[in-house]
């Protein structure tokens, strides 16, 4: 009820024509055009920042087309570096929340109405072309504001890692552009697998890629394939001009894909490109031979046998993390002195499945193990999270250790072990718990140095040092 209000309230205050443009006096600094800035004050919301990205070119004189952009660690110059040079090319800009964030008591809200209204405030912007991007729990918050934002008429979502929050579930309604980035040993792999089922039964736009990696966000390539498709809808939906040679090149591209699907025998290849070339060209091009190629492979047992792969991967992964995940569940449920053997299996059985998949000669097998090891150790992290929120000190630090002991090359637990561990007042401890991650590949000083749960160690000569020595690096 609460987040019905808040949308309410943001819906009042940029009702009419506004939003379209300038909804008043910009703020006085002056911001650089053609480079990223680390950080905008939101006017009128102390504490509330965004990182930016303005094209080079940019001029009030016209209307530019925003992306909105949210890291699960509130780091917004990741997305905006990573979108940058996209968005140089086609005329974007791109603001990513240093606010917005998983785990935290703060609701999202008040940090997306907050850039909203700065954005506002400052630019001129195409109400037509409003369009959010997300990885992870960003990912689900970049949906959510298209979901939930009446008047941010959100046109696209570019998702890296994840779909639609956990309470959602794709709907008819759901008319705005989606586009789905996840590797192929991501844990939410099977998650994007079903969003693309389902917006392709509803016959709702989408495009889905999949590429080689972990949870994390995609490369620069695909996130300029993304800008792309959301040009080639913008020209289709007549809210950009249209650009034949960029449309023939797009076009050229798809075919090329569809070809090699073919060639491979690789259904849902093959699904993905033709129903592209039918969907995202209708209108810009002759499709029909396409579409008779699609209705063809949906009637087909080849399409139709990969389906049940999918489906087989999916399971096998969810029975594989069965018991170990019940395991992490009651990890924080029981007294220290009962937590030895049950994080000792733990420990085992996720070993175990790192073991399979490093030796397994089957690529689906090794992949399904990654899926379920890589879930297994975001279940351990967030338990941990969950935890160290709730001020539960020591449960997080069991956690975190244990995730740290599974994935000997992460940095990411350490650092955690370390706020944990600051918060308990083990500074001396802390402080090794940086060194190891530093040693782990935690290179950004940063990190370290803006992390506010690690003030309590400022006062410390080795965290002084420790830091020092990682600037110098």
């Amino acid at each position: 009820m609460v987040e019905v209000v808040f949308w309410g309230a943001m819906l009042s205050a940029f009702s009419g024509a506004a939003v379209s443009q300038a909804t008043g006096q910009p703020p006085s600094e002056p911001l650089v055009a053609g480079q990223v800035i680390e950080k905008v004050l939101c006017a009128g919301s102390p504490g509330e920042s965004y990182a930016l990205y303005l094209p080079s070119n940019y001029t009030p004189s016209k209307l530019w087309p925003i992306l909105y952009a949210f890291d699960p660690g509130a780091r917004g110059r990741i997305p905006v570096t990573l979108y940058k040079d996209a968005a140089e090319k086609y005329g974007y800009i791109v603001a990513g929340s240093n606010n917005s964030q998983n785990f935290t008591n703060e609701s999202p809200e008040r940090s997306i109405f907050a850039m909203w209204q700065d954005t506002h405030q400052r630019f001129s912007l195409d109400v037509h072309r409003t369009y959010t991007t997300g990885f992870s729990g960003g990912a689900r918050t970049a949906t959510m504001v298209a979901l939930r934002c009446p008047v941010c008429a959100v046109t696209g979502v570019i998702a890296h890692g994840a779909g639609y929050p956990n309470s959602d579930k794709v709907s008819q309604k759901d008319t705005f552009l989606y586009f789905a980035a996840v590797g192929n040993q991501d844990f939410n792999w099977g998650e994007i697998v079903e969003l693309r089922r389902q917006r392709e039964e509803l016959g709702l736009p989408y495009r889905v890629e999949v590429f080689d990696g972990e949870h994390q966000w995609a490369s620069a390539e695909i996130v300029e394939e993304a800008i792309q498709w959301m040009q080639l809808k913008a020209m289709q939906m007549g809210s950009l001009p249209r650009d034949d040679t960029f449309i023939g090149q797009f076009f050229s591209e798809m075919e090329a894909r569809a070809k090699e699907a073919e060639n491979r025998r690789d259904a849902i290849a093959q699904l993905n490109a033709y129903r592209s070339l039918v969907s995202d060209f209708s209108g810009l091009r002759e499709v029909g031979r396409y579409g008779e190629k699609l209705a063809a492979l949906k009637r087909s047992a080849l399409l139709k046998e990969a389906f049940k792969k999918e489906q087989d991967e999916i399971r096998e992964q969810e029975s594989l993390i069965q018991t170990i995940s019940g395991q992490l569940l009651r990890l924080g449920d029981i007294g220290i002195r009962d937590q030895s053997g049950l994080s000792e299996s733990v420990r085992e059985g996720m070993n175990q499945l790192k073991q399979d998949a490093a030796h397994s000669k089957n690529t689906e097998k090794r992949l399904v193990r990654l899926r379920a090891f890589h879930d297994l150790w975001a279940q351990g992290i967030e338990a941990g999270q969950a935890e160290l929120l709730a001020k539960h000190s020591a449960r997080a630090e069991t956690y975190f250790q244990l995730m740290a002991d599974v994935a000997p090359d992460a940095w990411w637990p350490l650092l955690l072990l370390a706020e944990t561990r600051s918060a308990m007042g083990n500074h001396k401890q802390a402080i090794k718990d940086l060194r190891e991650g530093i040693r782990r590949g935690l290179k950004n000083a940063e990190v370290i140095e803006k992390d506010e749960s690690l003030q309590p160690l400022r006062s410390e000569p080795e965290f002084q040092k420790m830091l020092l020595e990682l600037t110098a690096k």
